[in-house]
């Protein structure tokens, strides 16, 4: 079975209150654990939004994320990293959506499980900015993999770079 966006949100929208209050709980513990990570805290992301179409984190530009000091752009590594960690959290929340059902025990041994397989930047435009918007959305979530994909932008919207990852989980 593939769980799509859109299967996600018609779920959403048949939970109990209760349900939704386990989903309120995972999206807090998804933006406190993206905030908490240490090399998003040391970057100076922030994770600022979970739904059940996108995740999204904000980076503002520092002088450490600098990665050439003739153009003052943002650091490649740097914008790997927040997409890969957008796009981590966008998996989790599908495969909490595909594990609807399942003991608690076995989505956190699933969960506990996740990790990129697969990831691919491409870099479209110089980092310039002073804030930055990465976005991670799931395009497909199978048994055993979910795929990714994410985009960084500033903050005058332009498309800094695109990406895909996998994650096993």
């Amino acid at each position: 079975m593939t769980v799509t966006p859109q299967d996600t949100a018609d779920t959403l929208a048949e939970l109990t209150p209760e349900q939704r209050e386990r989903i309120e709980r995972l999206r807090q513990q998804l933006l406190d654990s993206f905030n908490q990570t240490p090399f998003m805290a040391h970057l100076g992301a922030r994770l600022t939004e979970v739904d059940d179409r996108q995740v999204r984190a904000e980076l503002a530009m520092q002088p450490f994320l600098v990665g050439n000091v003739f153009k003052q752009v943002l650091h490649g590594g740097a914008i790997a990293a927040i997409l890969d960690n957008v796009a981590g959290c966008a998996a989790v929340t599908a495969i909490y959506a595909r594990l609807r059902g399942q003991p608690g025990s076995e989505k956190l041994k699933r969960l506990s499980q996740l990790g990129t397989i697969d990831l691919r930047v491409d870099f479209l435009k110089p980092g310039r900015g002073e804030r930055f918007v990465a976005i991670g959305r799931v395009v497909r979530a199978g048994s055993k993999i979910v795929a990714t994909q994410m985009e960084l932008r500033n903050q005058d919207d332009e498309l800094i770079a695109t990406g895909n990852a996998v994650f096993y989980y």
